[in-house]
């Protein structure tokens, strides 16, 4: 094993000019619970250009002065090192996790990473580890918003905005599944054709339509009955117009309240809740945690079930990491871009 490994780091707040390709020491097992991951491939995800612009955050035990940053908060990779009380993984698995990524906790933006055990679990075993990183942190915010947060059933009416995205893809698969009538926002033909391929029944043209009527004339009453807002700022307050009375709205991204505050969701009864799969990290929750671990393994039985594919938008080195973090911050990707170490 060598001692040194290359790493794309950060080491100051800033756009995609601060990410540097750096020699850095090897991690080693912090104690016999960890395992060792020589890392294959790892998602590019909104996390990540966020921490790089806004500065190193870092968890409750870490410390925002103990170097430079290795971003990328999930991962795919081979077990190379074992700690001597880890039952679940062996030498030579090939496994996924959501861990890292922030000052104190490394992250995959890197040749080898360790996690404790409890946070591994066997990757899907029907596709490569390109497509395997894609899915980690969108499968399992995606699951969370859909199963755990809206309760979604068949029948009801499900507006996905960002329907092309990371999150938004991988939804409407779930919501399909679910038999659920899905009505996705994209902002182009080529993401338009991507949802409907994936299950999508209406695609709204954010640009060209206006997405009130257009729910009206799909569903024959105002707004959806569950609403999904992956865009966010102030597609949020929108959201609250789209979404139907009695209905539920999820967001997954920090945004403002309505300048004229909550009186329409007040008024319409909705059911607004959120989804930020870091805070058990953050928190250092370790029952939230193996929660959702559990939940991974069960994606990736549903992806070897042929139940949940991604769309890879593109693959690229630690060289292409910079264009892909503002292309994704742009909302010019669909799909997911993966970092291939």
């Amino acid at each position: 094993m060598p001692d040194k490994m290359q790493a794309l780091v950060v080491t100051r707040p800033g756009g995609p000019e601060v990410l540097q390709v750096r020699e850095v020491d090897l991690p080693r097992l912090r104690d016999e619970t960890d395992v060792l991951v020589q890392v294959k491939a790892t998602g590019i995800n909104p996390a990540d250009w966020q921490n790089r612009k806004n500065g190193a955050v870092y968890d409750s035990e870490g410390s925002s002065t103990a170097g430079p940053t290795i971003l990328g908060i999930d991962g795919v990779g081979v077990v190379v090192g074992v700690g001597r009380e880890v039952t679940n993984v062996k030498l030579g698995d090939e496994v996924w996790y959501v861990d890292g990524g922030y000052a104190g906790n490394p992250g995959s933006y890197a040749q080898y990473k360790v996690v404790r055990a409890d946070y591994v679990t066997p990757k899907p075993k029907t596709i490569d580890f390109a497509d395997a990183a894609a899915l980690p942190v969108v499968a399992l915010t995606a699951w969370e918003a859909v199963f755990e947060k809206a309760r979604v059933s068949q029948d009801d009416h499900v507006l996905v905005h960002g329907g092309a995205g990371g999150l938004g893809h991988i939804a409407i698969q779930y919501l399909a599944s679910l038999k659920a009538r899905v009505a996705a926002t994209v902002s182009s033909e080529a993401k338009a054709e991507l949802v409907r391929g994936l299950g999508a029944d209406l695609v709204i043209n954010y640009r060209t339509e206006n997405v009130e009527e257009a729910l009206y004339a799909w569903r024959g009453a105002p707004g959806a009955n569950v609403v999904f807002d992956f865009v966010g700022q102030a597609n949020f307050a929108a959201s609250f117009d789209h979404t139907a009375a009695y209905g539920r709205l999820v967001n997954t991204v920090v945004s403002d309240w309505p300048a004229g505050g909550n009186g329409t969701a007040e008024w319409k009864n909705l059911d607004i809740s959120f989804v930020n799969i870091g805070l058990p990290q953050i928190t250092r929750n370790h029952e939230q945690r193996l929660r959702q671990t559990a939940v991974l393994k069960q994606i990736a039985d549903l992806v070897d079930r042929g139940g949940l594919r991604a769309h890879i938008d593109r693959i690229v080195s630690f060289a292409g990491v910079g264009e892909a973090q503002r292309a994704l911050e742009a909302g010019e990707t669909m799909g997911r871009p993966v970092l291939l170490i």
